[in-house]
């Protein structure tokens, strides 16, 4: 059932991608641009590998920042999230890290509030998506799909928030603006719609029939609900979640050099080994998969600069920063933070996808820029509302998930624009680096209500800022370029717990900012899928 379609077959640094047929159905869903109304716009569109899947237009990411819809004129409300490595995302659940606050830490979940929860029975449904499930796995007549088409019930690995998630751009007016039953129509006279009787063991039916008396679900709504899945494998693919970055290449060198004879197909030479230390010890090569245990920083394959930057965003104490100086990236950029119990990640897990997918209000200023939208209701959207337009009122406004850092540089050109942060006001690394580093401009002295530094009364004064003679802004300058200008930083859309006990006052120099951010650009993918062939 899950088999390879050798056609797409595509050759990365030192990998072959392959794609199943279920995978390579959702690819050329994902590309197709007569999925829209009027025909324009592909899920591509907004997520284009070559940006690191994100948006490929530097003139909106410079100003407005939301992607503008099929239908001229018709915008979104946030900046476009990557898709990459969204696949490994959990279902949206309480957890012990955050910025909410230890009763209402909540992680995982797809866009940028987690309302793609992937749960069959949502935390917070007033606000959830729907979710698909095994519905899917029936035929019309109510028979279970796995006993005439052996293997479909392998597909469930894919259901989850990607594949609740895919079910919201194509209706959605502000984006494709095509309803679900079009959607069907117009795949079912495709050429690949050939792909989903292979996949599914029968053909596209997109009528009104009740296909799922139970659900009360029509032919054709299954059958969006099974192109969603489609769509989640494959976003679930290697060729969108490749690990090929430059710190996994120079990562995997290290492990290989530690672990191979020098006979050995995978060994990269004596070139490269002579100058790597035996750092991974001998009883990791021992291990069943050697690559899932860690090898040491600096690496080899990275520049001091780079090394430096990875120290500094773990607070890692070797004798590239002595000072163990600590940029509190790690906190919420790595799978295990240190909050979660035990030493927390290093940076050198092989696999490390630089998120926690908690929850945080860093202080992010509002963008003037983005276009006012409306609700169903005539009400103007607030677009740093964050976490509570799922969870509701009894959640702060202006907390959002962490993003992965994976592809955070990936660009066409170094002159290529990207926006940062939930409503992109930030347009550079350096910048939103600089931000994390400086952002808290004033004192903070404890009451009797208010703790400002959770370890006893204190009187916490801002020492970075001034350092770089960093000010707040006067209410007249809103936008990024002239709070630049004017070494200035805008007040925050909503006050927030994260400045300035976890960024805003990090005491890194301009020097130490810049390895932040040449770290970073280290964890930008060297594979890049294209679009598919025409079917044949």
């Amino acid at each position: 059932m899950l088999t390879v379609t050798s056609a797409e077959s595509k050759s990365g640094r030192n990998r072959n991608f392959e794609l199943t047929d279920i995978e390579l159905l959702g690819k050329y869903v994902f590309f197709d641009t007569s999925l829209s109304n009027p025909p324009r716009q592909s899920c591509s569109s907004c997520h284009d590998p070559k940006l690191g899947w994100t948006f490929p237009r530097a003139s909106i990411n410079k100003g407005q920042v939301v992607a503008p819809g099929a239908v001229p004129g018709r915008f979104g409300t946030l900046k476009t999230p990557t898709n990459a490595y969204a696949t490994f995302i959990e279902p949206f659940h309480p957890c012990n890290t955050g910025g909410l606050g230890r009763n209402q830490n909540v992680c995982g979940g797809n866009f940028w509030y987690g309302r793609a929860e992937g749960n069959e029975i949502p935390l917070f449904p007033d606000g959830a998506t729907a979710h698909i499930g095994d519905e899917i796995f029936y035929t019309a007549d109510g028979t279970d799909l796995e006993v005439i088409h052996p293997g479909v019930r392998e597909y469930a690995v894919y259901l989850g928030p990607v594949a609740d998630q895919a079910l919201n751009p194509f209706p959605n007016p502000v984006e494709q603006n095509l309803d679900p039953q079009k959607v069907c129509k117009r795949i079912a006279r495709a050429r690949y719609s050939k792909l989903f009787t292979i996949v599914w063991g029968e053909p596209m039916d997109c009528s009104d029939n009740i296909y799922n008396p139970d659900l009360g679900l029509t032919a054709y709504e299954i059958n969006f609900r099974r192109i969603a899945v489609a769509l989640s494998a494959w976003q679930a693919s290697d060729q969108v979640n490749s690990f090929s970055s430059k710190r996994d290449v120079a990562l995997q060198a290290e492990l290989t050099c530690a672990c191979q004879d020098p006979g050995s197909d995978v060994y990269p030479g004596e070139e490269v080994c002579s100058n790597v230390p035996d750092r991974a010890p001998r009883l990791v090569c021992n291990a069943p998969d050697y690559l899932n245990s860690p090898g040491e920083f600096p690496l080899v394959g990275l520049t001091d600069k780079e090394n430096l930057g990875h120290d500094l965003f773990y607070g890692i104490t070797p004798e590239l920063n002595p000072e163990g100086k600590n940029a509190n990236c790690a906190a919420c950029h790595s799978d295990n933070p240190p909050a979660r119990g035990g030493g927390g990640d290093t940076g050198a897990e092989l696999f490390q996808l630089y998120a926690a997918d908690d929850y945080h209000n860093i202080g992010t200023p509002p963008n003037p820029e983005i276009p006012v939208s409306y609700d169903s209701n005539g009400d103007p959207i607030d677009p740093d509302l964050g976490i509570a337009g799922h969870a509701g009122d009894d959640y702060p406004p202006g907390f959002f998930k962490t993003p992965t850092l994976r592809n955070v540089d990936k660009r066409i050109g170094k002159g290529f624009t990207k926006a940062y942060a939930h409503n992109g006001w930030f347009k550079s690394l350096e910048s939103i680096v600089h931000f994390y580093n400086t952002a808290f401009l004033g004192n903070c002295v404890i009451t009797d209500t208010e703790d400002c530094t959770g370890r006893g009364e204190a009187t916490y004064e801002s020492t970075t800022a001034a350092t770089f003679g960093v000010t707040r802004c006067p209410e007249d300058i809103t936008t990024e370029k002239d709070a630049l200008a004017n070494n200035c930083w805008p007040a925050p859309a909503y006050s927030n717990g994260a400045i300035p006990f976890l960024v805003g006052d990090l005491g890194l120099t301009a020097d130490e900012e810049a390895a932040i951010v040449a770290y970073m650009e280290t964890l930008t993918d060297l594979y890049t899928p294209r679009a598919p062939q025409p079917y044949r």
